[in-house]
């Protein structure tokens, strides 16, 4: 399942200096160094233009950045339908963000590069700048759908267990250490497993398809995870892998 992208050293070293530069801009930005007077007046008419930007936006919580967007989503639509990003970061390289229940959505950096068409991926992070993972859009990066798509098709995904009641919010409190054992303690016995062992659940609107080795190889990770509607249409795929591995990219397609 796994596509590790060949060694591009001074090509990954670049990226990975532009990623610094753009947490280190985006730090400052949210941080200005002041006096108290200063800082006060400045805060004070960032949470009055918060508060208003705030107000202007509809359906932006997580929800939408799993289910909201789709292959076919482009940033005109993305702004129509959740209004203007909370702000940029970078320097050079600019990148809107989204800040949502205590996550912030980044335009990858991919697409900082490129010309604004469809929304293709988003890196998640913590407020503090902590990685919790990159949420992909694109269907034809994954092989595995058609697959999974004619399984729904044909009936052979179960559909009448009792589904798992989350907060959307908590599919960006897994990370890559998680193990099978992990998941089980944490949703219980697993809801079904596909012919090429793919476990899966029934978790709120979605079903939460797992790598094919994860519950066969004790130690496998969970390093992403698949999203799909109830009637079998793919969602997105979210990554909890480092993206750059021995200055290597390390992104999960099929």
């Amino acid at each position: 399942m796994k596509k590790m992208i060949k060694p591009m050293l001074a090509f990954s070293l670049i990226i990975m200096g532009v990623i610094v530069l753009m947490k280190i801009n985006r730090t400052w930005a949210l941080n200005p160094e002041q006096n108290p007077d200063e800082a006060s007046e400045l805060n004070s008419e960032q949470n009055l233009s918060e508060t208003s930007a705030l107000n202007s936006k509809k359906n932006l919580n997580v929800e939408y950045f799993i289910s909201g967007i789709d292959s076919d989503t482009t940033y005109k639509d993305l702004e129509r339908e959740i209004g203007p990003a909370t702000g940029t970061t970078g320097c050079g390289f600019v990148r809107d963000y989204y800040e949502v229940e205590d996550l912030v959505f980044l335009d990858y950096w991919m697409n900082a590069l490129s010309e604004k068409g469809t929304v293709a991926d988003f890196m998640v992070e913590d407020m503090s700048g902590n990685y919790r993972g990159l949420i992909m859009y694109i269907e034809k990066n994954f092989k595995s759908t058609e697959y999974i798509k004619k399984l729904f098709a044909e009936g052979k995904i179960i559909s009448d267990v009792h589904k798992i009641e989350i907060k959307p919010r908590q599919f960006f409190d897994l990370n890559d250490e998680y193990t099978y054992e992990d998941i089980v303690n944490l949703y219980g016995k697993t809801h079904g497993i596909t012919d090429n062992s793919r476990i899966y659940y029934h978790i709120n609107s979605y079903y939460v398809f797992f790598p094919a080795d994860f519950s066969s190889n004790q130690e496998s990770k969970l390093n992403y995870i698949d999203l799909y509607s109830e009637d079998g249409k793919f969602k997105c795929r979210i990554q909890y892998a480092p993206q750059i591995i021995n200055h290597s990219l390390n992104i999960f397609y099929d």
